[in-house]
């Protein structure tokens, strides 16, 4: 039996993170599964086959494709060519989508479409009914998932470390807020010369970002490296999570890296207030104002104790947003 995982997304919201680690669980229980995604929009570390089509590819392609490769199931997340794909080859799909998503183009016959999946996985947190008019009877609410990986101890004192590292995670645009953040840092880098700041994203503004690091002497203690970077692996290895988002849908990154055991300094959105209680498992400050968050990034990297303590109470998400419950809920149905 195959399964290919198909990823897509939105122009704000992408279904890489979830796809690709759904797709690496299946994996580790035994399934054969691969992973398919627009160009540029696969742009994850994946452990498993990754295949990328372009815009211009139809529906009828995708359905040769699932046919030529003797696809036994399609797990869509957010991608709804992969649906009428699915359909045309005659192949169970199961559809996964953020509550509230929206598509970049409407897409006229939804309900009818998921009405045929064997199952529809919506993922939110609230506990009002789902929407009548846009969700059947197949389908289920399951909690956003968490993504975490095992962080290094943390009875180890931070001295002990040849260097502390502070990771952030975002597209490279103005609504990531990293302006601030580089701003933050010319003024805390100086004074903290054991510290190192890493950015991870693509995006327009890479090289305004590039360019004030080189103007503020910035070059031995920054570095941006590309969306398709190995972030868990980042996550293992950091100390504080900086998330300066302006106006994030959602924080999933936030919440991957507080269940990771991340002391996190973010700003303020609704997102980011569903996850955090300033000052108990991560720190919130106003959204768009370097002095704020200056100073709690400040506070954070010269108290271990705190860090020690935010870290603890954050990585109690995991346990709220099990990954496996949102595993479960795709794989129960799988033929």
């Amino acid at each position: 039996m195959k399964t290919m995982v198909c990823v897509g997304g939105n122009k704000t919201v992408s279904g890489a993170r979830l796809g690709v680690n759904l797709a690496e669980v299946l994996q580790l229980i035994g399934q054969e599964v691969s992973v398919l995604a627009p160009k540029g929009k696969g742009k994850v570390h994946c452990t498993v086959p990754l295949k990328e089509y372009t815009a211009f590819t139809t529906a009828k392609s995708l359905a040769n494709l699932f046919t030529k490769e003797k696809i036994s199931n399609v797990i869509s997340v957010m991608n709804w060519r992969a649906c009428e794909a699915a359909l045309l080859a005659k192949i169970p799909f199961v559809y996964v989508e953020y509550e509230g998503f929206k598509e970049d183009k409407t897409v006229k016959n939804k309900k009818t479409v998921l009405q045929k999946a064997s199952r529809v996985v919506v993922l939110g947190n609230g506990d009002k009914p789902l929407n009548k008019k846009l969700y059947a009877d197949n389908t289920v609410r399951v909690k956003t998932p968490a993504v975490w990986v095992e962080h290094y101890n943390y009875n180890k004192p931070a001295c002990f470390k040849k260097e502390n590292n502070i990771l952030a995670v975002g597209n490279l645009t103005k609504e990531s807020g990293f302006d601030t953040l580089l701003k933050t840092w010319a003024r805390l880098a100086p004074a903290h010369r054991t510290w190192h700041l890493t950015l991870v994203g693509d995006g327009t503004q890479k090289t305004t970002f590039q360019r004030f690091i080189t103007k503020n002497n910035l070059e031995g203690s920054t570095e941006i490296v590309p969306a398709q970077s190995d972030v868990y692996s980042l996550m293992r290895n950091a100390d504080i999570f900086a998330y300066p988002a302006l106006k994030p849908s959602h924080a999933d990154v936030l919440l991957d890296a507080m269940a990771s055991k991340l002391p996190c300094v973010a700003c303020e959105s609704a997102p980011v207030t569903e996850l955090i209680i300033n000052g108990v498992n991560g720190v919130v400050v106003n959204a768009g104002e370097e002095e704020p968050f200056t100073v709690a990034l400040d506070d954070m990297m010269v108290n271990w104790g705190k860090r020690v303590g935010i870290a603890l109470e954050a990585s109690k998400l995991k346990d709220r947003y099990p990954f496996e419950v949102f595993v479960k809920a795709v794989a129960d149905v799988l033929k």
